[in-house]
């Protein structure tokens, strides 16, 4: 069975979140295609704690010794998941720092990165995919930093494909909002179906 990850940093909620919107567009026609799937739900505004130093020794220590704590469960998740979706809306040409507070746990030595003898970093994950879902009250105009941070990391972690679909300008006077977002939608669809048709051939 297909682990579909759904990182849900809309921190604003269902109710009033526009990136909300997007994911359950991108999350409804992904799993129309592969109803097998399993979803994984983080509610990322359960926040972890902040990775102090103190913290970072102490997870080393429970990987090094084999030991399952619950805060191992971000890095886990990247590992074992099959396809990693993102909805973040663009907060500070970036992201939430819920967000950045999950992926500091989920980059855990000898869970879904190590270093082989030479010294190269390869990754663990098994994922053939990241998806990142945002949207902007601007222009985002080149700056879609989440989006390149999202894409680094995942490369760290071997996820070799990324993607991101933006809704921008929705707070631009005069805009129709509900016309970029239908159209911002319609892309997820899209990308929602070429992943769920042609899962093999992502993995490169």
């Amino acid at each position: 069975m297909e682990r579909l990850l759904f990182l849900d940093a809309c921190v604003r909620g269902p109710e009033l979140s526009r990136t909300w919107r997007l994911c359950q567009r991108f999350l409804e026609e992904y799993t129309t295609l592969h109803p097998q799937a399993q979803v994984c739900h983080r509610d990322l505004r359960e926040s972890l704690p902040i990775l102090t130093g103190e913290l970072a020794h102490q997870r080393d220590g429970w990987i090094a010794r084999g030991e399952d704590d619950p805060r191992l469960t971000p890095a886990r998740e990247i590992a074992s998941a099959d396809l990693v979706v993102v909805g973040a809306p663009y907060w500070d040409l970036s992201f939430p720092a819920v967000l950045k507070v999950y992926l500091e746990w989920s980059s855990a030595l000898g869970i879904t990165f190590r270093y082989d003898e030479d010294g190269r970093q390869v990754g663990l994950s098994q994922a053939r995919a990241l998806v990142y879902l945002t949207s902007a009250g601007g222009p985002v105009e080149g700056q879609n930093y989440g989006f390149d941070y999202l894409k680094a990391l995942g490369a760290m972690f071997g996820i070799p494909h990324a993607y991101c679909v933006a809704a921008e300008g929705l707070d631009i006077q005069g805009t129709d909002v509900q016309a970029v977002l239908r159209r911002a939608g319609d892309r997820a669809a899209s990308l929602a179906r070429q992943l769920a048709q042609e899962p093999m051939c992502l993995h490169g």
